[in-house]
């Protein structure tokens, strides 16, 4: 019997070390998720930000958000090069920084030269790498939302979309309004408004938009949706400032989104 007891307690040791280690994998995952959402957001500030320089409106201390915009993504990439194994999340990295290192050089340039000719020269180049970038994010997101098979995946998925997809629209419109000669800056633009109409209507497909408070926030992010769509009409009228905040806002609220289905899961 005492042997018995013994291997019975060796074993329930053992399933409760198994249980914990999922745990953590999957708390590991999701942190990751939401940190790569943030970084898809981040970048495309980074870009908005860039733009401002170039159109001379020093709005919120553009270098510092520069610098930490760079330290933050840079400490992102390294933790999924340190914690995350998985060869398709591996190459993610190594293409992300890749397409990185030039774009950090010419942010860091800008800082410094903020001629309209060599901003403009370096814009395309910028945008295109970033783009690259933001890509390698998404793949890296959207594999370990698939992998671990997170419980509402798609409706925390929806709302880190919406956050990053507030942050693409005020990119682009600063892109376009500084003058950018972009063909493809309409085409990221219509992509981000579809990506964000989607995201809203999965949340409000969803049980979360029964909560009160939830349903205030989804309904506030949309609020800026249409105020983007709006804006973006008038050519002849650059309020940066205010895209800018209600951009920050969305992101906000986006944030407070997933805060409750994290809660929830």
């Amino acid at each position: 019997m005492k042997l018995y007891s013994k291997m019975k307690l060796i074993v329930l040791i053992i399933i409760l070390g198994i249980s914990s280690v999922n745990a953590t994998g999957e708390a590991n995952s999701v942190n990751a998720i939401l940190d790569l959402g943030k970084q898809m957001s981040n970048m495309r500030n980074m870009l908005e930000t860039y733009a401002l320089i170039a159109t001379k409106v020093n709005y919120k201390s553009p270098d510092k958000r520069l610098q930490q915009g760079i330290a933050e993504y840079e400490s992102t990439i390294d933790t999924m090069d340190k914690n995350f194994k998985y060869p398709e999340i591996v190459e993610s990295v190594r293409i992300s920084r890749e397409a990185w290192k030039p774009v950090k050089t010419a942010l860091l340039t800008a800082l410094k030269d903020n001629s309209a000719d060599r901003l403009k020269g370096e814009g395309l180049f910028i945008h295109g790498n970033i783009r690259t970038v933001i890509k390698e994010l998404a793949n890296m997101k959207k594999h370990l939302l698939t992998k671990e098979k997170i419980k509402d995946g798609k409706e925390l998925n929806a709302a880190i979309e919406i956050a990053a997809s507030s942050q693409r629209l005020s990119a682009h419109y600063m892109m376009k309004m500084w003058g950018l000669d972009d063909p493809t800056i309409q085409q990221h633009w219509d992509n981000g408004v579809k990506i964000y109409k989607d995201s809203i209507k999965t949340l409000k497909e969803s049980p979360y938009y029964k909560d009160p408070e939830f349903k205030k926030l989804l309904d506030d992010t949309e609020t800026q949706l249409n105020y983007f769509l709006t804006v973006i009409m008038f050519n002849d009228k650059f309020v940066p400032v205010l895209v800018h905040d209600k951009a920050q806002k969305a992101y906000n609220d986006a944030n407070k989104m997933s805060e409750i289905i994290l809660s929830k899961i």
